[in-house]
């Protein structure tokens, strides 16, 4: 029974293309290695951590080979194929759009913890965030793997809040939208109408429960809050051609809100130039429908195939990928976060250097003096929300219209609705319906 389930997911996940063949990295030849399967179209910056960590094994036998494919749609029929041969490549990546959540049901990924106690191998979990880490727990079992992570916040200025009667003591989506509306502003709500649409993914999956295939959709709490975020976007003016992450735009509000990227020493330098153009930067949380909750995503994660017959090598990766020197590099390297506990301190006390705002090659007295109130305004900020996030999201809020779910099963209707093809009321009933069959069959 459970091979013909696993069957019909798999015909589920991947749609009928002619396979037309695949490269394989030229570092290694031997098919007998761990793979890893990209395309093209959707890189991952795993494999930059994946040509790393080749370099460093004095043990060909653990290498990873890169297997490179034309289009996703060409890996997909390959990786569907061979997983239900019982093979398929090694590790999966949480940027791939794959449907982890079943996938993860159905066992077609392995429990890390099951590997791990099978083998007696440390990879240095208890040295990495707790909080992130367990957002790749199910029932008990590892299935995910965080590497970095961002804190789900945007950032503005006290200027930009006052100017629609708010302030981030007080501030609510629900009274951002009032207040839009009543001024009649034009206004761009996050810079980038690509981030609206993650925004309302973002808040769909608040009223979803992946664990125990429940939703939330047909409360009167939705209802009334789909309404507003649906307003916050369908009024935003974006003008695609408007550069507005520039520091002078962020300080003058030509954005509501910007979501940035969220490595400190990014945040740490936009927090010192909003305060050099006269701003009081300030930090605004993601949408949660349990007030003052902070979030965070995962922005790198994998996962590991139960078919591949080498396991345990597996896990001298993953701790590669989770130890001290590789969580600092690579999260500056991706402004990103690491979740190794060590590196994050490492990343917090490595921001404070004086910078030359007016670029005549020499930094003065007061520009130090800037920096340094700057830095420790932001660390301020920046740990309260680091101290305080309380849950984590399996997909990064860049990529979240991207993944299989978003993309592949409530996509078309979200885009139905948000051009106003249809109604609010038929679009719930539309979502509800897709969401439930995809969480139980």
């Amino acid at each position: 029974m459970k091979k013909v389930t696993t069957f019909l997911i798999l015909q589920f996940i991947f749609v009928s293309f002619v396979f037309c063949g695949c490269s394989r990295n030229t570092i290694l030849n031997d098919t007998e290695n761990l793979t890893y399967y990209y395309s093209k179209e959707n890189y991952s910056s795993l494999i930059d951590l994946i040509q790393k960590y080749n370099i460093s094994c004095s043990d060909e036998s653990y290498k990873i080979e890169i297997v490179e494919f034309k289009t996703e749609s060409e890996m997909n029929i390959k990786m569907s194929t061979e997983i239900m041969s019982g093979e398929g490549p090694d590790i999966f990546s949480l940027s791939q759009k794959l449907p982890f959540e079943k996938l993860a049901s159905n066992n077609i990924i392995a429990d890390i913890n099951e590997i791990i106690n099978s083998y007696g191998y440390d990879i240095g979990l208890s040295s990495c965030n707790r909080t992130i880490m367990n957002v790749g727990v199910i029932d008990g079992k590892r299935y995910f793997v965080p590497l970095f992570y961002s804190p789900d916040v945007f950032i503005t200025t006290e200027k930009t809040l006052k100017k629609y009667k708010l302030s981030s003591s007080d501030f609510s989506y629900k009274a951002l939208s009032d207040n839009l509306i009543n001024s009649g502003a034009k206004y761009s709500l996050l810079g980038s109408t690509d981030y609206n649409l993650n925004l309302f993914y973002s808040f769909l999956g608040q009223y979803i429960d992946y664990n125990d295939g429940n939703t939330e959709f047909n409360t009167d709490e939705f209802s009334e809050n789909l309404d507003y975020i649906y307003n916050l976007i369908n009024n935003d003016y974006t003008n695609e051609n408007t550069y507005y992450f520039l520091y002078e735009n962020i300080n003058n509000g030509s954005s509501v809100l910007y979501k940035e990227f969220s490595s400190f020493d990014m945040m740490a330098r936009t927090y010192a130039f909003l305060n050099y153009f006269g701003g009081t930067p300030t930090i605004i949380n993601n949408y949660n429908k349990e007030k003052n909750t902070i979030s965070a995503s995962v922005d790198l994660g994998l996962a590991i195939n139960n078919n591949c017959k080498s396991k345990d090598k597996l896990l001298a990766f993953i701790k590669y990928c989770l130890s001290d020197s590789i969580q600092i590099s690579f999260g500056s390297e991706l402004s990103m976060l690491p979740v190794n506990n060590n590196a994050f301190g490492h990343c917090a006390g490595a921001t404070d250097k004086p910078i030359d705002f007016d670029e005549n090659g020499s930094v003065d007295d007061n520009e130090k003096a800037l920096s340094k109130n700057a830095h420790n305004d932001f660390l301020n900020d920046y740990n309260h929300i680091i101290n305080n996030i309380s849950e984590c999201n399996l997909y990064s809020f860049y990529n979240l219209s991207e993944t299989y779910f978003n993309s592949s099963v409530i996509g078309d209707v979200v885009n139905k609705y948000l051009k106003g093809d249809i109604s609010k009321e038929k679009f719930i009933r539309q979502l509800t319906a897709a969401t439930e069959i995809y969480l139980t069959e």
